[in-house]
Order: C-alpha cells, then sequence, then structure tokens
C-alpha cells in the first residue's frame, strides 16, 4: 500500500472513531438539555398552577364576602331599630354610596359600576337611587325634573346606566321572563354583556324572590384578580395570560344557549412592571406564543373559563448554561485530541515513508559505486586492462566513487553524533570566529574540484562594508561540510535535469551584511538550476526528504544533505532559508560577526 493509501485509511480512520465518540456524546448531550428544559417549563409550570391556586382562593374569599351582604341592604332605605326610642328609623343602606373604591364589607370591588335588584314582577331598583326605574321611566321626559341636586343628578345616572347596561343581558332578561325560582344562595356569573361581568343570586326577601347582584366592570375586575398575585411569582420571562371562555364545559347551559361569545382578555406580566397590563388581540407579539407553559379552568364563578399562560422560547437557565459550556469544552478537548492524534499519525506515516525512501536511496547510493568498484577492480586484477592510460582511468574512477562513499558515510555519522549531540549534551561542533578571507578561501578548495569536473563557473562576491576586519562566527569543519553538500546539491540537480545552456553553469556566493541586523552576515549561495516550488522550499530541510517517489527517482541523493546542513548551521548559531529564484534556487545563511583588528584590503569581487 502506497503512503497516499495509507495517509487516506488512516483519514477514514480517524472520521470513524471521532464519529464513535460524538455520536453517543450527542445522544447524551441532546437528551440532557431536554431534561434540563423540561425541568425549567416544569419550574414555571409550578409557578402558573400556584398562581392559578391563588387566584381561585381569592375568588373563594369574594364569595363569602359578597355572599355576607344582607338581602335588604339593596333597598335604598333600610329599616333601622332604635332600642332607645323604641323607634324603627328608615336609614340609607351601606351600598347606597357612589364611588365604588369604597370598600363593601371589609375590601372593595375592582371594577365595580353597582349594585342592583329586581323583584319578580320585574321591577329594578338600586341602592343608589331610592326609586325604582323602568323604561318608562327613563324615557319619561318628565323624570329628569326629579333631580333636584348634582348628587341625586349623579346618582339618577348611575342608576339609569347600571339599567341599560342590564337590560342588554339576555340571559338576565330570560331568567325574568321565566319567573324567579329558588336557585343556590351563592352568586352566579352571565357574562353576556361585552365588557362587563354580572354577578347575581336568588335569595327570598320577607315572601317573596329576588334577584340581586353587582356589575362590574370586566378588565379591571380581572387585571386586579391576575395583577394581585403576579407580581409575587418568580416569571422571570414575560408570560401572557388569556382569560378564555370555554364552551365546551357544559357546566354552565346558559353560555352554551348565548348567541355572542365573550372575547379572550390578554395580560402581559414582565418583571419590569409591577403589575401586568392589558393588551388587545392586535397587540400581542407573536413570539410570546411560541412557548405554552400551563392552561387550567377556574373555579367559581368562572368555571366557564379557562387561563392559558404563554410565553416566548425558554432561556438557557444558569445550570443550562454551565452545562452548555462543559459540553463546548468537552467537544472542543475531544476534537483536539482526535485531531492531535491524527497529525501525530500522519507524522509517524511520513516519518516511516521518509525512512524507507532513506533506506532505499541509501541502498542505491552505496549498491551503484561499489558495483563499479567492484567491476573494475576485477578487470584490473585480471589484467584485461592493457593499456596505462586505461588503467589511470579507472584509477581516478574508483578513487572518485570511493570518495563519493565516503561523503555519504560522512554525513550519516555525522548526522548520527549531532542527533546524540541533542539527546545527551555532547559537544560536536565548536564555532570560533573566523575571518571572512578564511571563509572564502575554504570556499574554494572544497568547490574548485567539483566546479571544475561539471564546467561550473564560480562567481564569488564580498560586498562592501564587509572586509577583513569582519569575523565570522563558524566551525570550519562543520562550514566545509555545509559548503561541500551545497554545492552538490546544485550541480547534482542541474545535471539530472538536462540544461544545456553554459550560461547558467555557474554559481554564485555572495557575502553581505544582513539587512535586518548589522552584527550578522548573510552568506547566499545561488544555482541557476531548475529550482523548486514554494511548497518545496518549505520542506527542503526536512531530514529524508526528496520530492517524488524513491523508485522512478533519476536524481542521486538520501534526502539527508540539506537536513545536516540546517543542523550543522544552526550548530554554529545560524540560520539557513531557502528562495525560489528566476531561474534557479537561494539558499541564505545567517551568520554571527565581530570585527577583528587584523586589517584586510578592501573588498573586492572574486572569481
Amino acid at each position: 500500500m502506497s503512503y497516499p493509501q495509507r495517509r487516506q485509511r488512516l483519514r477514514w480512520q480517524a472520521y470513524t472513531f471521532l464519529l464513535c465518540l460524538l455520536l453517543p456524546l450527542g445522544i447524551v448531550l441532546y437528551f440532557g438539555f431536554a431534561q434540563l428544559k423540561q425541568n425549567q417549563l416544569h419550574t414555571y409550570q409550578e409557578q402558573a398552577r400556584n398562581l392559578i391556586l391563588q387566584i381561585d382562593r381569592q375568588m373563594f374569599k369574594r364569595r363569602l364576602l359578597t355572599d355576607a351582604l344582607p338581602v335588604n341592604a339593596f333597598d335604598y332605605y333600610q329599616a333601622v331599630y332604635n332600642p332607645l326610642t323604641d323607634a324603627t328609623l328608615q336609614m340609607p343602606s351601606v351600598l347606597s354610596h357612589l364611588d365604588p373604591a369604597r370598600p363593601t364589607a371589609t375590601r372593595p370591588i375592582q371594577g365595580l359600576v353597582g349594585y342592583f335588584q329586581f323583584d319578580a314582577q320585574g321591577r329594578f331598583n338600586s341602592p343608589i337611587w331610592p326609586e325604582p326605574l323602568s323604561d318608562k321611566d327613563i324615557a319619561k321626559p318628565g323624570s329628569e325634573q326629579k333631580k333636584a341636586s348634582p348628587e341625586l343628578q349623579q346618582r339618577y345616572d348611575r342608576a339609569k346606566f347600571i339599567y341599560q347596561i342590564l337590560a342588554k343581558s339576555e340571559a338576565l332578561q330570560s331568567k325574568l321572563s321565566q319567573g324567579l325560582s329558588k336557585e343556590s344562595g351563592l352568586y352566579q356569573l352571565w357574562f353576556d354583556v361585552p365588557g362587563y361581568f354580572i354577578f347575581y343570586r336568588l335569595p327570598k326577601v320577607g315572601a317573596q324572590r329576588k334577584l340581586q347582584g353587582y356589575l362590574v366592570r370586566r378588565e379591571p375586575y380581572l387585571l386586579n384578580l391576575v395583577s394581585e398575585y403576579l407580581s409575587q411569582s418568580q416569571f422571570n420571562l414575560p408570560v401572557l395570560l388569556t382569560l378564555d371562555a370555554n364552551s365546551s364545559s357544559g357546566s354552565n347551559t346558559l353560555y352554551n344557549a348565548m348567541a355572542a361569545q365573550p372575547e379572550p382578555v390578554h395580560f402581559l406580566f414582565t418583571r419590569s412592571q409591577s403589575s401586568a397590563r392589558r393588551l388587545a388581540q392586535t397587540e400581542i407579539p407573536a413570539e410570546l406564543h411560541e412557548q405554552f407553559i400551563y392552561s387550567s379552568p377556574l373555579r367559581w364563578p368562572f368555571n366557564n373559563f379557562t387561563l392559558h399562560f404563554t410565553t416566548h422560547s425558554l432561556p438557557m437557565s444558569p445550570t443550562m448554561l454551565y452545562s452548555s459550556v462543559f459540553a463546548l469544552l468537552l467537544i472542543l478537548t475531544i476534537l483536539g485530541a482526535c485531531y492531535g492524534f491524527y497529525r501525530l499519525s500522519v507524522k509517524q506515516l511520513a516519518l516511516a515513508e521518509q525512512r524507507m525512501n532513506f533506506v532505499s536511496s541509501v541502498s542505491h547510493e552505496l549498491k551503484t559505486p561499489l558495483t563499479a568498484i567492484r567491476m573494475y577492480a576485477e578487470m584490473l586484477r585480471s589484467g584485461t586492462v592493457v593499456s596505462s592510460d586505461a588503467r589511470q582511468d579507472y584509477y581516478g574512477f574508483m578513487h572518485s566513487e570511493s570518495e563519493r562513499l565516503s561523503r555519504l558515510i560522512d554525513n550519516i555519522l555525522l548526522l548520527t553524533r549531532l542527533n546524540h549531540q541533542n539527546q545527551d549534551g555532547l559537544s560536536q561542533v565548536n564555532p570560533d570566529y573566523v575571518p571572512v578571507t578564511m571563509l572564502a578561501d575554504i570556499i574554494r578548495s572544497k568547490t574548485s574540484t567539483l566546479l571544475d569536473k561539471h564546467a561550473f563557473t564560480l562567481n564569488m562576491v564580498i560586498e562592501s562594508p564587509l572586509s577583513e576586519e569582519t569575523a565570522v562566527l563558524v566551525d570550519q569543519d562543520a562550514f566545509a561540510q555545509v559548503v561541500i553538500n551545497i554545492t552538490e546539491n546544485a550541480v547534482k540537480f542541474f545535471a539530472a535535469e538536462g540544461i544545456i545552456d553554459p550560461v547558467r553553469r555557474q554559481l554564485d556566493i555572495t557575502f553581505r551584511r544582513n539587512d535586518h541586523s548589522r552584527d550578522k552576515l548573510e552568506l547566499e549561495f545561488r544555482d541557476y538550476g531548475p529550482g523548486v516550488s514554494q511548497q518545496q522550499c518549505d520542506k527542503l530541510f526536512e531530514l529524508f526528504y526528496r520530492g517524488g517517489n524513491e523508485l522512478t527517482r533519476t536524481t542521486q541523493g538520501t534526502g539527508i544533505g540539506l537536513a545536516l546542513v540546517a543542523q550543522l548551521i544552526s550548530a554554529q548559531q545560524g540560520q539557513i532559508t531557502a528562495h525560489r529564484m528566476t531561474p534557479g534556487l537561494a539558499l541564505r545563511l545567517t551568520l554571527q560577526t565581530q570585527p577583528v583588528t587584523d586589517a584586510m584590503p578592501e573588498p573586492a569581487v572574486l572569481k
């Protein structure tokens, strides 16, 4: 299996492993968050359920208070016995006050319009007006003359208003036409007049039965009923409360017979407001219907009404927030660990591939010259080579091939020593300050033979302000090895490409000051060969790296030359970088410098 295939298989294995980790984790997190959200919703449902219980208790208390009103209090005058004078006095009823906010019994009724009473003959009277009223009295023009003062005028208008509202109730008119039969003494509710509630009871007053009750405006009555307990609730979100008439309950047969159904009443409660506020249907934001919380019918007297609680999407609770952060960190940790193991495995695969290439290339590099040396040695030993010139050529070839083998083995041994140095601290390179001219001499001596053999021209330039007074921190043996490896690399790839242009058979070596640091020297080796891509520039100094496949490659080498150069330069406290040129490649060495006291000649161009 090739390296790309092994890497592809590793990638799929990593994806499968990651999926096996994330899939069960995702399932656990999904159900965990669903449970947390359900718990949060359950908390809101408990609050809504407690609120409805409190409203039901409050309605029970109000029922007790209103039921406690005496039956004779619905007449304007109330007979009061005075034991001191042994006389009966006619006193105004306790319900005859005009102010609706005045407490009745122990507390006021919010939205109260007034009290009323009908006798068996359908005659109407109110505790705020001393005389009965009928349609004829209201329509009679002379009736306005009965009001002799502003207070009487106000009382008459209030009584007239109550009568006119009650006249719109089909349920009340049906009850009066059918007769006042005996019913429960508790207050019942009619709601067939839009915007109003009619509370009524049928007590027996003396020898006859009467219909008594009170009229309230629906919105302030309900708003007070709901707001009183909403302000004590723990809702952290805006909550929409909808009081909706429910005809399916069937508990009130009168409701089922009504032609007009009462409209739902909507209240909005937010934590920023101390009480709820009434909302029209057109004012309700659509997002307040996204999350249903709770719904329950109310008890008496609203047993035909259902209270609905809705809000927008529930926010994240602190528990959910902390869980989300933990889950995110866990997922990121898993992803990071999987990616790290994947990258480590890829590097191991690449290293294994490089080692295989190295073994293959070293085998080739060793076998080829050994085979040639053995062949020429056998020919010389057998005496088949008679010509002295041919023997000299064979000797020269055997010598050059043995030198090539020596350089290869030296590179491998030096690389091993450098690796041991990184592990146990053994020093293999001992740099010292050397004049620039000495470095130029080392370069000439180490490259002349190889360059002359391949007809290359060496162009060496020492740029100003460098001079003999400049010393460079290098190890001479290590520097010589660097120069040899770089030169061999340039010549080898130039020949492998089959370039025939004689102008490009040259190697430029330039000494110059570093642009970013004046105490450093930049030594550039520039060839005019095939060059490399930018991606290859970033990998040239990796150990065992060689572009292409070992089985199809035509150039010699083991892939350790430039890696060894990079380690040698690093051991001399320097740096090396590769740069694409047009044409060719430039390797730039950055080395430490310091001035020396010996006088040196002016900068010159050396060839």
